[in-house]
């Protein structure tokens, strides 16, 4: 279908790290942890997405797939390789090609120049740390370090418990005023920290849940900032941990939720408030954490629905607004957005959520996580990651099951049960999971691609990555 260009929609992606949906207040979670979230959902041009479902796991090949609204069987990027194939088309690029003004800003090394995902962004802004004088504003430097104890780890050398989204959401508030000078249509994608290991809220924030708290939020704050500021050595630990250690974990994962969202909320209000028609805004979350789940903490070793779950809010498209009960995945949004910008749609693998609808999600992790694991040993010899599957895996999902295989093994799970393979209680429903996987995976054709393209990362950014969890060579 095309569109001329007064009906072309302004388009605002917003990607938070590391939120699972089950912890949020649109998916009915008993903490109020995104009441902005659950406020734009109920707009009259709103809608809360039940059950979207991530490509991945963890943030490259996740932001990978929104980037070019693929799979990661065919971007192959995070699934072996680093870096984006250029024989892959950006999402961006499409936008570009049709007369959009696009921008792009990141919090994360895995959304950047150095992985080839700034593609097609005409202007692209990394907000880390060694680019902080470079890409933010003196003002709003300042007014960060004046607001460090409301919008970071206050004053500590712990580089870890500092935080960049307030500077994130500043920028985009700057880029989103100057687009609206301007007559051309934009895209604006940007990816904000989130609630991504560790676990340290600002300190203003720490008692947003402090009723749920066993111990003082001081006290629950640095030990959730302990366990996750090691992660692998925490995963090792795990048996041990007291109803302490996972009460703080909890809280606080889900005061850096709540965080996340005031942030969100403060963004959709300025944009409100700028002079803008038919202005399309999309939350959503690359991929979750596991807060316990198969022994494992973070994310990046399975295919769970903590993990590939994700919040997805949608403003200002009507033609979606009482679709909140239908299985989606992030691709379907995008495939559905450059439709109605009139942009190139072929090799896209969403569908357009005006017309179709699905009835599966495919989700898929790529091989490597030996290193990890080996890290974990080295804390616990004795920690079992037989179900951990460490060849490629990939999951096809239903509203009620979920069947995953890899070259090891295979199970079916009935949701929510993740736990217990019912493989021999529903045969016949594994039979056909597993030839609708076999059909998806066959018509995902990849282009030729360079799979030993390594990222060009600095030694400053692979300690970065490392202290985030990351086992980077």
């Amino acid at each position: 279908m095309s569109w001329s260009p007064t009906q072309r929609p302004n388009v605002v992606w917003i990607t938070l790290d590391s939120v699972r949906q089950d912890h949020t207040s649109i998916d009915g979670y008993d903490r109020e942890t995104t009441p902005n979230l659950q406020s734009i959902a109920n707009r009259p041009s709103g809608v809360a997405f039940d059950t979207c479902i991530a490509a991945a796991n963890w943030s490259l090949p996740s932001a990978a797939s929104i980037a070019t609204g693929t799979y990661p069987e065919y971007h192959r990027t995070g699934y072996d390789t680093d870096v984006l194939s250029e024989n892959v088309d950006t999402v961006a690029e499409r936008f570009r090609d049709v007369g959009y003004h696009t921008v792009g800003v990141s919090a994360n090394h895995y959304f950047s120049e150095a992985t080839g995902l700034d593609r097609g962004f005409e202007e692209f802004k990394e907000i880390m740390p060694s680019e902080f004088v470079s890409e933010v504003p003196a003002r709003t430097l300042l007014e960060f370090f004046l607001k460090i104890r409301t919008h970071s780890g206050g004053f500590t050398r712990e580089k870890t418990k500092h935080r960049p989204d307030y500077l994130v959401n500043e920028i985009v508030k700057n880029q989103l005023s100057a687009c609206a000078e301007s007559d051309d249509p934009f895209f604006v994608s940007a990816h904000y920290h989130g609630a991504h290991v560790p676990y340290y809220p600002p300190p203003t924030w720490q008692d947003t849940f402090e009723s749920d708290l066993i111990e003082s939020p001081r006290a629950a704050s640095e030990r959730a900032f302990r366990h996750t500021a090691d992660l692998h050595t925490a995963i090792g630990k795990t048996e041990a941990f007291t109803e302490e250690d996972w009460n703080a974990l909890s809280v606080m994962y889900d005061t850096l939720v709540a965080y996340s969202d005031a942030l969100v909320g403060d963004l959709f209000d300025h944009l409100e408030a700028l002079p803008l028609d038919d202005t399309v805004f999309v939350v959503t979350a690359d991929h979750g954490d596991l807060l316990g789940e198969q022994g494992l903490l973070g994310h990046k070793f399975v295919l769970h629905d903590g993990l590939t779950r994700v919040p997805a809010v949608v403003h200002g498209l009507d033609a979606l607004v009482d679709q909140s009960d239908e299985l989606i995945q992030h691709l379907d949004i995008i495939r559905t957005l450059v439709e109605r910008a009139g942009g190139d749609t072929d090799g896209l693998h969403g569908i357009d959520l005006q017309t179709e609808q699905r009835s599966h999600a495919l989700s898929q992790r790529g091989p490597g996580i030996e290193s990890a694991l080996k890290k974990i040993w080295e804390t616990n010899p004795d920690f079992d990651a037989s179900d951990l599957h460490e060849e490629g895996l990939s999951a096809i999902r239903t509203d009620t099951f979920r069947f995953q295989r890899s070259n090891d093994s295979a199970e079916l799970f009935a949701l929510p049960d993740e736990q217990t393979d019912v493989s021999e209680d529903y045969p016949s429903k594994r039979a056909e999971l597993s030839a609708e996987l076999d059909r998806r995976l066959s018509e995902i054709d990849s282009p030729s691609i360079d799979t030993a393209a390594a990222a060009d990362f600095s030694d400053d950014v692979k300690d970065q990555l490392a202290d985030l969890g990351y086992v980077v060579d």
